[in-house]
């Protein structure tokens, strides 16, 4: 008898449980105000600590444009930034080397090396697509000086190399076919590069295997087979509730802001010391009146901590591109990513544009835009046959690089393959 009444009561607390989640998700879906999501989303924000800001800092800094486990020369499995196992391969990355320079466990040398002793390897490999100054890129990420063994070094790859006992990390310049040689303890990433293994599906090429000597540069990997991958269709629109997210972040303080609507549709927030300027293409621009007002910065990581604090909405962020002039004095470039691939907004190669001048934030400028999935579909031209598309529409062609990307504005669409040649860039459907 107390059994059978027990069971009601749980039917009766399960039909309320499902009653009350139907009713949330009609307010969510159907219902809600974009003032009261920003409002939640604000609050989560203020619980967010320090360190969390500036280990999110840091993996951003981290992110590779590309992500690939090189088994062999004909063999690469690439890894989109959606995966999970690009995650872990990040945070183990920065995990290790972080642990390794306090305790002081690492060997260091410079040494001339080619592209083609990686190519037979099984290394992972991240390749950032710019130039990164070595020792900025190890303090931002472990807050410790390399010392005086390598200075002036820049990178553009990472090639990871692990066996049962050691991790070896190749900061590699593609330029000068040089790289400086780091040795630790292993780091634990033989797992990872079984669980990328048993998921080929996105397959790349060295190109010199592939015999496109000719027409491409030797040392970049071709996309050779896409199976049974999934890609959306996107569409991006200026989003409101980012706006208003924005705008309460930065002027918490209602009573000493302006808000000014100009002829055009541009709108002005101000409160004498910062503005914000949202213009109606959906670009934006933030900055301080005078240049002492700005936010005190130190490094990269304490300006991308503002960004995260101020214009960050849980998008897949990675830097494209770093400026560094002088001491105190940098600019960093970002992009979103969808479905692991890149987004680029309006005119530019970024989304955002964060810049610091003597050690103070000045300006932060880009686009603000919400992405929404279309549909989806498997891709239908793969890398080699873009390559002959561009060949028969341009006749002689050198392949410097090749990609996915999406490009926002206007009709939505699914990613372009991006072909940069040496007498400029071609873009090529995916999905005809």
């Amino acid at each position: 008898m107390k059994k059978s009444k027990l069971e009601v009561i749980k039917s009766i607390v399960l039909s309320i449980l499902v009653i009350l989640s139907i009713y949330l998700y009609y307010k969510v879906y159907f219902d809600y105000k974009v003032e009261d999501l920003v409002k939640a989303v604000d609050i989560y924000r203020n619980f967010q600590s320090e360190q969390q800001l500036l280990k999110k800092s840091r993996k951003i800094l981290a992110s590779p444009k590309e992500m690939y486990l090189n088994i062999s020369k004909n063999v690469a499995v690439r890894v989109l930034s959606n995966q999970f196992q690009y995650s872990q391969v990040v945070s183990k990355f920065i995990e290790g080397i972080e642990k390794a320079l306090v305790k002081k466990e690492f060997e260091i040398s410079l040494r001339n090396i080619s592209a083609n002793y990686f190519k037979q390897k099984k290394v992972l490999i991240l390749s950032y697509g710019y130039q990164i100054d070595f020792n900025t890129f190890v303090y931002e990420l472990t807050r410790r000086n390399i010392g005086n063994a390598v200075q002036g070094f820049e990178f553009d790859r990472i090639f990871i190399e692990e066996n049962g006992t050691e991790t070896v990390l190749y900061f590699f310049n593609s330029q000068k076919q040089r790289a400086v040689v780091m040795r630790f303890s292993s780091f634990g990433f033989m797992p990872l590069e079984d669980s990328i293994q048993k998921d080929l599906k996105l397959i790349y090429s060295w190109s010199d295997s592939l015999g496109f000597t000719e027409i491409a540069n030797k040392d970049i990997l071709i996309p050779v087979e896409f199976s049974d991958v999934q890609f959306s269709e996107i569409k991006t629109r200026e989003s409101s509730y980012k706006k208003e997210l924005i705008i309460r972040r930065l002027f918490p303080d209602t009573i000493l802001t302006r808000r000014n609507i100009l002829k055009n549709g541009d709108v002005i927030i101000t409160d004498e010391r910062r503005t914000l300027k949202l213009k109606n293409d959906g670009s934006f621009v933030f900055e301080y009146s005078e240049n002492g007002f700005g936010e005190k910065v130190d490094s990269i990581s304490d300006a991308l901590m503002f960004y995260l604090k101020t214009f960050y909405t849980e998008e897949d962020l990675r830097i494209c591109k770093l400026e560094l002039q002088k001491e105190g004095d940098f600019k960093i470039y970002l992009l979103t990513r969808a479905n692991g691939i890149d987004v680029v907004a309006g005119e530019g190669e970024s989304c955002a544009k964060i810049e610091v001048q003597g050690g103070r934030l000045q300006k932060i400028s880009g686009y603000l835009f919400d992405i929404l999935k279309v549909r989806t579909s498997q891709i239908k031209v793969d890398g080699i046959a873009a390559i002959d598309a561009i060949k028969e529409r341009k006749g002689d062609i050198f392949i410097e690089e090749i990609d996915l990307e999406y490009i926002s504005g206007g009709a939505s669409s699914y990613p372009y393959w991006k072909i940069k040649t040496q007498s400029g860039v071609v873009y090529v459907e995916t999905i005809k």
